[in-house]
């Protein structure tokens, strides 16, 4: 076999290698690593949320938004007990769901900036992006803040099902009111 050719089966054998190891990290990181699902709904990053955006609007369901960082086990944790939970989708169902990887590039940074994150991963309800209520989600202390009247009034509570389902319901409450939306008659919140 000639050097010539050699080189020319090194080099295609290489790019098949890195072509390889491209797809590998656009399943794992872009698809696999989601821990959400389209096919539960879900809508994905800054165009996704923009898509929600105009479907909460047309449906008047609330916007369930989630903040996330790519490689934050605590997020792909929180994915796997909750997000995942049979429950807790069924509960979702009667939201736009959108999830949003922040650090995707810096596009993405900026617009977590407007959430002012304190941890990761964040929850948001929202009607409109102008009055987005936040759950507080602290994973860290294994919390989550379930309001009350207003959102300064309420207690962490110990994170469950139960708790994760009131939090997100309180804060839709207040997201509608925030919206100046007025309940359908006879109807609860989802």
């Amino acid at each position: 076999m000639s050097f010539e050719l050699f080189k020319k089966v090194f080099f295609t054998l290489v790019l098949i290698a890195l072509g390889g190891a491209a797809l590998s990290y656009i399943f794992i990181y872009h698809v696999h690593g989601r821990g959400v699902s389209a096919k539960d709904g879900w809508l994905f990053d800054i165009q996704g949320y923009h898509q929600g955006i105009r479907e909460s609007k047309l449906t008047e369901k609330p916007l369930f938004l989630y903040l996330r960082r790519q490689a934050c086990q605590r997020c792909i944790a929180f994915e796997y007990d909750y997000l995942n939970n049979p429950q807790i989708k069924r509960m979702l169902e009667d939201y736009v769901k959108v999830q949003v990887d922040i650090d995707t590039d810096r596009t993405h940074e900026r617009f977590a900036d407007q959430f002012n994150l304190n941890t990761y991963p964040s929850l948001f309800v929202m009607f409109d992006p102008e009055h987005h209520v936040s759950s507080y989600l602290v994973l860290e202390m294994n919390q989550i803040w379930v309001a009350q009247d207003t959102l300064q009034k309420g207690n962490f509570m110990p994170l469950s099902e139960a708790s994760f389902s009131l939090s997100v319901t309180r804060a839709t409450i207040l997201a509608r009111k925030a919206a100046n939306m007025e309940e359908p008659s006879g109807e609860t919140p989802p």
